[in-house]
């Protein structure tokens, strides 16, 4: 089976690490015997500067949510609370093809053998780094899973405190020691960006998807946009006497809500790879998606043109 959702528990530190330990098994428990489990981690722990978590998988996102939402999980966290394992903070959704939430930094990392213990060491010095920052609200390094990497997760109060992280010195003084424990660069989860566009990091460099993939997609979207406002909604206002200028905005206001977060967001998911900067852009994918775009203008423009 393969992960499809994956939620990711964050706790105080125990007082008591083996209590702990012995309540994690009952909360792995309730887990497995639920419906549609795949897996389960906990993260490295024995660093004081790095979060005790737990990450659950399911091959359902649906199915993760009946588990999360269960009587019987409602009443293991309660068990844990009598024990002194409080949860830190709300439980952090992924699912696959989805980005992560915006303040939060999921990177993932093929891990040199025999350097795993250096790697938890350089991510601990990490993690005291980014501590100081504003906003900064904890670390969770998760061990190597089935695909042979580890994950770690980074959390701030805002996406702008994330940013201002990523993006400063303190970080790019320590990434060298974290680096040198890798076989290959660590690579962030893709997080999408406006009107389409997902960004992927890549050996410590940005990537986002090309601007004539964005646009394509764009425009699939905006056209049968405009023309159904042409049809329908600016006969409307003109009947109601708003005047052409005031019309013609309101037309824009429409037509941007609905790109920004219905038809664009809703568009890019089966063409996810396509837009992926990195997993995209072979000439293969990059042309095979411009043409279902290209067949999807034709059927378009063919159905405007008959019910004009």
């Amino acid at each position: 089976m393969t992960a499809v959702a994956c939620a990711i528990t964050t706790f105080h530190p125990p007082s008591d690490p083996d209590r702990f330990g012995q309540w994690v098994d009952r909360y792995l428990a309730s887990a497995r015997q639920s419906v549609g489990h795949v897996s389960a981690r906990e993260s490295v722990q024995g660093s004081a500067a790095l979060d005790w978590a737990i990450e659950v998988s399911f091959d359902d996102a649906n199915l993760l949510d009946a588990w999360l939402d269960s009587d019987e999980r409602r009443a293991v966290l309660s068990e844990g609370q009598a024990n002194g394992c409080w949860q830190r903070c709300a439980d952090l959704i992924l699912a696959h093809g989805e980005p992560p939430p915006a303040n939060a930094g999921i990177f993932l990392h093929s891990v040199a053998s025999g350097k795993e213990a250096e790697f938890v060491a350089a991510q601990s010095d990490l993690t005291r780094s980014s501590s100081v920052f504003p906003g900064y609200e904890g670390t969770a390094v998760f061990p190597v899973d089935s695909t042979g990497q580890w994950t770690s997760l980074l959390r701030f109060r805002t996406p702008e405190q994330l940013a201002t992280w990523m993006r400063s010195q303190e970080r790019r003084a320590a990434l060298p020691r974290l680096r040198g424990e890798l076989t290959r660069d660590f690579a962030e989860l893709p997080r999408s960006a406006p009107f389409g566009s997902t960004v992927r990091v890549e050996h410590g460099h940005t990537r986002i998807t090309p601007a004539w993939k964005s646009a394509m997609l764009v425009l699939l979207c905006l056209y049968p946009t405009a023309m159904l406002l042409t049809k329908f909604l600016s006969p409307a206002l003109d009947h109601l006497g708003v005047k052409q200028s005031l019309s013609f905005f309101a037309g824009n206001v429409v037509s941007i809500v609905a790109l920004q977060w219905v038809l664009v967001p809703a568009l890019s998911r089966p063409f996810r790879r396509w837009l992926d900067p990195i997993d995209g852009s072979s000439g293969r994918i990059s042309i095979g998606g411009a043409a279902v775009i290209v067949a999807g203008y034709a059927v378009l423009l063919a159905i405007f043109t008959l019910a004009a």
